[in-house]
C-alpha cells in the first residue's frame, strides 16, 4: 500500500466519525446562520460580491470575526468566500436569507433562534416524561408565552408567511377550490394563503380566522393584495368555536401543532360548523410522503421539543379525521414537502 492509499483509507475509515461531527456541530451552524440573518448579511449581497470589511461597516459586525463566520457557512453553500480578494458573494443557498423574496427563509431563522433555539436544551427531559421541551424552559405552553408579547406574535406570523411563500406555496397552488365560494382559513395567522387563494381566485370569498390578538395583522395584507372587500377577518378560539356556514375549511399546517386530542376537538368544531358535505382540506407533512421526507422528519422533532403536536402518516390522519367526523378522500403529493389532505364532511 502506497502513502496516497493509505491516506484514502484512513479517510474513509474516518467519514463516519467526520460526518457525525457536522451533526454534532449543527447547533453552532444554526447560530451563526442566525447572526447572518439578523445583521442582513445576505440583503448586503444581493447586488453582487461585497469586500468582507464593507459587509462588516455596513451591518455593524466586526470584520475579522465575520470573515471567520463567512468562511463557516461557505462550507455550508450559504455564502462564497474569495480568500484572495477577501471578498464574499451569496451561495447557493444565500439568497433564502434575504428578506423579502419568495424563498426567503430569514424570518424563519429569526424565530427559531429567538424561540425555540433555548428550549431543545431541555429535550432530555422531554423524553423522560413527555413535557416538551419548550413548556418546561419557558414556564407555560409555548402559544400562552407566545401570545404574551406583540413583537413574539408578529415574528411568528412573519416566519409562517416565509414558510407559506418557500415550503408550502407548491401545495396551496395544489388545493382545488372547484365549487368553493366560501373559504374559512383556521388558523390563517396574517392572512397570507387567504390573500394568495383570493387573489387567484377572483369568485372566491372567505374568512381569515385566528385568536383576537393574531389577526389584526391580517388586515394589511389583505389590503396589499387588494381581496379586502371579499376576505374578512374573524377572532376565536378553534377550541370553542369556528365561524359557520362555508363551503370549505382550510387548515394550513396547524394540525400538526396539536396532540391527537387537540386535533379532535379543533376538528369536531369545525364539524359542528359545517354543512353536510362541506370539504375540509388541510395542508400539512405526510410521513414518508413528497419528495422530501427529511422535512417531515425534522419537523416531527420540533413538535416534540417545542409542542405537544406531531407530524402524522397518511393511516394517521384518515384515523385522526374519522374520529372527528370527516372521509379522507384523496391526499395530493406536491413538488414541496407538504402534501394536500382532503376530507369531506360526514354524519355521525
Amino acid at each position: 500500500m502506497n502513502a496516497t492509499s493509505a491516506s484514502l483509507s484512513g479517510t474513509t475509515a474516518r467519514a463516519p466519525a467526520v460526518a457525525m461531527l457536522r451533526l454534532l456541530g449543527g447547533f453552532q451552524i444554526s447560530q451563526a446562520l442566525y447572526v447572518t440573518a439578523r445583521a442582513g448579511v445576505a440583503d448586503e449581497l444581493a447586488a453582487g460580491p461585497r469586500p468582507v470589511g464593507a459587509v462588516a461597516e455596513a451591518t455593524g459586525l466586526r470584520p475579522d470575526l465575520l470573515r471567520r463566520l463567512l468562511r463557516s457557512l461557505a462550507a455550508e453553500r450559504v455564502f462564497a468566500y474569495d480568500e484572495e480578494r477577501d471578498s464574499v458573494a451569496l451561495g447557493p443557498l444565500g439568497h433564502t436569507l434575504r428578506g423579502g423574496t419568495d424563498e426567503s427563509v430569514r424570518e424563519v431563522a429569526l424565530m427559531w433562534m429567538e424561540t425555540h433555539y433555548r428550549p431543545f436544551g431541555r429535550l432530555w427531559s422531554t423524553l423522560h416524561d413527555g413535557v416538551p421541551a419548550a413548556e418546561r424552559e419557558l414556564g407555560r405552553p409555548f402559544f400562552d408565552w407566545l401570545g404574551e408579547d406583540p413583537d413574539r406574535v408578529a415574528g411568528f406570523s412573519a416566519a409562517m408567511a416565509d414558510l407559506m411563500r418557500a415550503v408550502r406555496r407548491d401545495a396551496i397552488d395544489a388545493l382545488d377550490l372547484t365549487g368553493v365560494r366560501h373559504l374559512v382559513d383556521i388558523g390563517g395567522a396574517d392572512g397570507t394563503c387567504l390573500a394568495a387563494l383570493a387573489g387567484r381566485h377572483p369568485w372566491l370569498r372567505g374568512t381569515v380566522f385566528d385568536l383576537p390578538h393574531v389577526v389584526p395583522a391580517a388586515h394589511d395584507t389583505l389590503r396589499r393584495a387588494g381581496v379586502a372587500d371579499r376576505v374578512d377577518t374573524r377572532g376565536g378560539d378553534f377550541f370553542q368555536a369556528v365561524p359557520e356556514g362555508a363551503d370549505a375549511y382550510l387548515a394550513c399546517f396547524v394540525l400538526h401543532d396539536w396532540n391527537d386530542e387537540q386535533s379532535t376537538r379543533i376538528l369536531e368544531r369545525v364539524h359542528e360548523a359545517a354543512a353536510p358535505g362541506a370539504r375540509l382540506l388541510l395542508v400539512e407533512t405526510v410521513l414518508g410522503r413528497g419528495p422530501a421526507p427529511e422535512i417531515a422528519t425534522m419537523l416531527d422533532l420540533t413538535m416534540m421539543g417545542i409542542v405537544d403536536g406531531r407530524e402524522r402518516t397518511l393511516e394517521d390522519w384518515r384515523s385522526l379525521l374519522a374520529g372527528a367526523g370527516f372521509r379522507l378522500t384523496r391526499a395530493v403529493e406536491t413538488a414541496s414537502p407538504m402534501c394536500v389532505v382532503e376530507a369531506v364532511r360526514t354524519d355521525r
